[in-house]
C-alpha cells in the first residue's frame, strides 16, 4: 500500500516485516538509539477496483486508486500507473478483464505509524513502522483486518538496526519475513477442479501451459502500452503456445485445444504484420551502412523511414485494437479453461515420458518431410522454418522425458535464425522496391532505393548460402 512518508530520508523498502495477529505495542525503542522520533499515524484510503465476479482478486491482483493516483500491486507492492483524465487504466489488467466492467469493491483503510531511531550525528540508522491495514465493502461493516511490523535500515545493518530487529522479532513472538510488501492475501476461487494425474500426458502439458499463461498476461499490458519489443515477445509467446499445442494433441480435448489454436492465429498474423514492420525499421540503417558510400542519401533514409513507421504505427494500432476484441477475450477464457479444468483427451492419462517420446518423433518426421519436399522456394525455406521450431518447441516442453535429443537444440536455433535471416532479407528487398515505385510515381529520384534493395538482395544470397549449409546438416542429424 502506498504510504506518505513526511521525511525523504523515510525508508520503504522495509527489509524485514512481522505479521502481528493482535494489538500489542510495538516494544520500547529508546534504548537501541540516541534519538527516537514518534511521527503521527498517517492515514491513507484506497478503493480497491474489481469485476462483480472479482476476477482480479482471484488473479492476485489489485487496482488501487488514492489520492495520489492509480497503482497496480501484483503481488511485489503497487507500481504507480498513468492515466488520461483520471480514467480507469484498464489497459493494464484488460487481460484479466476481457470487457467486464469495473466499480468500487473494497475500501482500505491504512494507518501507518513511523518511529524513526537516529544516531548521535541526527542521521537516520533504522525506521519501524506499525501498519494497520482493514479492508470492507462500501456501505458495509469491516470484512479484513490486518497488521504488519517493519523494519528498514540505511542499508549498512548497523548496530542500531539489528538491536531494533531483536526487540521487534522477541516482541512479535512469529517468524520474521525478508522484504516483502504489508499486503492482504488475495481472494481464491471456490470450489474444486479435478486435476489430471502427475505423471500424466495431460498433468505435463497443463503445467507447460500454465507458464505460457503466465508469459502471456504478462506481455498483454506491455502491447497495449506499445512498449519496445512488446510485440516481439507477443508474437514468440503466441508461436509456442500454438506449436506446444499442436506438437502434443490427443494429451487434452483435441477439439478445445484446436480452437484455441485458430484464435491465437487470428491474434499472431495482426503481430506478424507489426513485428515485420519493426524488424524493416531496424535494418534500414544496418543496410544503408553496407551500401557503397554515397549511394544513399539523407532523404532516401527519411523517406523509407516515415513509410514504414506509418506502417508500423498502423500495424501496431490493429494490434492493440485485436486486444480487444471478442477473439482475443474468448482466446484467453479457452487458455484458461485448459489450465484450469484441463478436459482430457484420448491420451490424457498416457505416462508423460512415453507421450512426449511418440509425439517428438512425430515432429521429427515433419521436419524430414518438409525437408524432402525441397527448399528451392521461399515459401519452402517458411515450412522448413516453421516444422524446425515447433520441434525446437516441443523438446523444449518435454522437461520431464529422457533425452530426445536435446542436444540438438541449439542447431535447430540456429537453422531457424539462418532461415529468419534470409526471409527477412527477401521481405527488405521488396520493401525496396516497392517504396522505389511508390516514389517514381510522385516524381522523385529513386537511385537510393535502387541501391538499399541491391545490398539487401546481396546479403539475401549471403544468407541463402548459409541456410542451405544449415540444412544439409539438419537432414544428416535428424
Amino acid at each position: 500500500m502506498p504510504t506518505q512518508f513526511r521525511d525523504p530520508e523515510a525508508r520503504t523498502d522495509p527489509r524485514c516485516t512481522w505479521r502481528i495477529p493482535d494489538e500489542r505495542r510495538l516494544p520500547a525503542l529508546e534504548p537501541f538509539a540516541d534519538e527516537v522520533r514518534r511521527r503521527e499515524p498517517v492515514v491513507v484510503r484506497e478503493t480497491l477496483w474489481d469485476t462483480d465476479d472479482r476476477i482480479l482478486a482471484t488473479e492476485g491482483v489489485e487496482l488501487l486508486r488514492s489520492d495520489t493516483g492509480w497503482s497496480i500491486d501484483r503481488g511485489a507492492g503497487p507500481v504507480p500507473v498513468p492515466s488520461a483524465d483520471d480514467s480507469v487504466p484498464r489497459d493494464q489488467v484488460e487481460v484479466f478483464l476481457r470487457g467486464r466492467e469495473l466499480a468500487v469493491r473494497r475500501i482500505r483503510d491504512t494507518v501507518t505509524t513511523l518511529v524513526e531511531l537516529r544516531g548521535a550525528d541526527g542521521r537516520l540508522r533504522a525506521e519501524v513502522a506499525d501498519v494497520r491495514v482493514d479492508e470492507g465493502e462500501p456501505d458495509t461493516t469491516l470484512l479484513r483486518s490486518a497488521r504488519w511490523w517493519a523494519l528498514s535500515d540505511d542499508g549498512r545493518t548497523g548496530a542500531v538496526a539489528r538491536a531494533a530487529e531483536r526487540a521487534l522479532a522477541d516482541a512479535a513472538d512469529v517468524p520474521a519475513t525478508p522484504r516483502t510488501e504489508p499486503r492482504l492475501g488475495p481472494v481464491r476461487r471456490s470450489g474444486t477442479t479435478k486435476r489430471p494425474r502427475p505423471g500424466t500426458a495431460a498433468a505435463a502439458l497443463r503445467e507447460v501451459l500454465r507458464a505460457l499463461r503466465t508469459d502471456l498476461v504478462a506481455v498483454d499490458p506491455r502491447v497495449r502500452a506499445d512498449e519496445r519489443e512488446s510485440v516481439h515477445e507477443l508474437r514468440k509467446v503466441l508461436r509456442r503456445l500454438r506449436s506446444v499445442l499442436a506438437a502434443y494433441r490427443g494429451a487434452l480435448d483435441r477439439g478445445a485445444t484446436e480452437t484455441l489454436r485458430a484464435e491465437l492465429a487470428t491474434v499472431a498474423g495482426v503481430a506478424g504484420v507489426a513485428r515485420d514492420a519493426e524488424v524493416l525499421r531496424d535494418r534500414l540503417f544496418r543496410t544503408a551502412a553496407r551500401a557503397p558510400e554515397g549511394y544513399v542519401d539523407a532523404a532516401t533514409l527519411d523517406r523509407f523511414g516515415a513509410h514504414i513507421a506509418a506502417t508500423r504505427d498502423a500495424a501496431a494500432a490493429d494490434l492493440r485494437q485485436s486486444l480487444r476484441s471478442a477473439t482475443w477475450f474468448a482466446a484467453l477464457d479457452h487458455l484458461d479453461d485448459l489450465v484450469e479444468r484441463a478436459p482430457r483427451g484420448p491420451h490424457a492419462d498416457d505416462a508423460a515420458p512415453a507421450f512426449a517420446v511418440r509425439q517428438i518423433a512425430h515432429e521429427r518426421e515433419r521436419v524430414r518431410k518438409t525437408l524432402r519436399h525441397g527448399t528451392a522456394e521461399l515459401d519452402d525455406l517458411h515450412e522448413a522454418r516453421k516444422a524446425a521450431r515447433r520441434l525446437r518447441y516441443a523438446l523444449e516442453a518435454a522437461v520431464d522425458a529422457a533425452d530426445l535429443g536435446k542436444r540438438r537444440l541449439g542447431r535447430l536455433e540456429r537453422v531457424q535464425e539462418t532461415l529468419g535471416e534470409v526471409l527477412d532479407a527477401a521481405h527488405a528487398t521488396t520493401a525496396y522496391r516497392e517504396v522505389s515505385a511508390l516514389t517514381a510515381e510522385r516524381g522523385q529520384d529513386t537511385f537510393g532505393f535502387g541501391a538499399l534493395a541491391t545490398t539487401e538482395y546481396a546479403s539475401l544470397e549471403r544468407a541463402r548460402e548459409r541456410a542451405d549449409t544449415m540444412l544439409t546438416k539438419l537432414r544428416a542429424k535428424l
